[in-house]
């Protein structure tokens, strides 16, 4: 019996063991930048906050892109419907703003994602309404170029600051260097998990990306480069990965000009779409 109860405890250890090494991507777990500082009046005026529709609590982050459109992760809005959520623009406070709500009719995820393999995580949603651009929202432009080492990215969310902890009213930014692809890939063990078409940051251990900053912008040279995506929770000494603006441009230019010529020929009367995925 004593034999059996010390097996049982020693199984129950290696799987503790075990499972702190897992990778817990944001939709297992909540984030939020961890080691940042709030963010200046007038950061970021693309940053949005993704919300509960009826519970108003902020899940993820995303960036304005145009005018109807905003980037998320696709973990983030999957298998959701688009009236679950509403959109906040304008602000850096989510206690204290006097900005506006969106609310999307249509989500858009990439067509590839895979939840378990962390790959494609990627989707748009459009708003039932244009966004109404002043000094505080404004969209990003996407970047195409490459990034080299040395390069460093602006991080801006309301994730936890973490592991476990409460979402911050304030907007949170951090500076993270870029982490080329092999490299990040090393860091993570060699994981499958790290594809090209991720963008990985670091900055030290105790700094980084958590829960809540999932669908955030990354930002170089004043351009959206990349979506936070997943990584070990919170600030462990590993490298972020997030999706690359670069490698999924086509899936983003294809489905807005075919959502302007759908919304040409109708007339302009949209349905509201259940989310789904669509294939570039």
């Amino acid at each position: 019996m004593l034999l059996l109860l010390l097996l049982s405890m020693s199984l129950l250890v290696a799987r503790a063991v075990q499972q702190e090494e897992l990778l817990y991507p944001p939709q297992y777990t909540g984030q939020r930048i961890v080691g940042g500082e709030d963010a200046p009046e007038g950061m970021a005026p693309y940053q949005i906050s993704l919300q509960g529709a009826n519970s108003g609590q902020h899940s993820c982050g995303g960036a304005i892109i145009d005018e109807h459109w905003i980037l998320t992760a696709a973990h983030c809005i999957h298998g959701k419907a688009p009236n679950a959520f509403r959109v906040l623009t304008g602000t850096q406070d989510l206690q204290q703003n006097v900005s506006k709500y969106y609310y999307p009719d249509r989500i858009i995820e990439h067509c590839a994602y895979e939840p378990r393999k962390y790959r494609n995580d990627i989707a748009l949603l459009h708003l039932n309404e244009s966004i109404a651009f002043d000094n505080a929202t404004q969209p990003v432009e996407l970047s195409h170029e490459p990034l080299v080492p040395g390069d460093w990215l602006l991080l801006t969310g309301w994730g936890t600051l973490s592991l476990g902890g409460e979402v911050p009213a304030k907007l949170q930014r951090l500076e993270v260097e870029y982490v080329p692809f092999e490299q990040c890939r090393e860091a993570h063990g060699n994981s499958s998990h790290v594809d090209i078409g991720h963008v990985c940051t670091y900055n030290d251990k105790g700094r980084g990306a958590c829960h809540g900053d999932s669908g955030g912008p990354l930002v170089h040279n004043g351009k959206l480069v990349a979506l936070v995506n997943w990584g070990m929770p919170c600030a462990k000494g590993k490298p972020d990965a997030s999706a690359s603006i670069a490698y999924y441009h086509d899936f983003i230019r294809t489905h807005l000009s075919l959502h302007e010529s759908e919304a040409a020929a109708a007339g302009e009367e949209q349905p509201v779409w259940r989310s789904k995925s669509h294939c570039n």
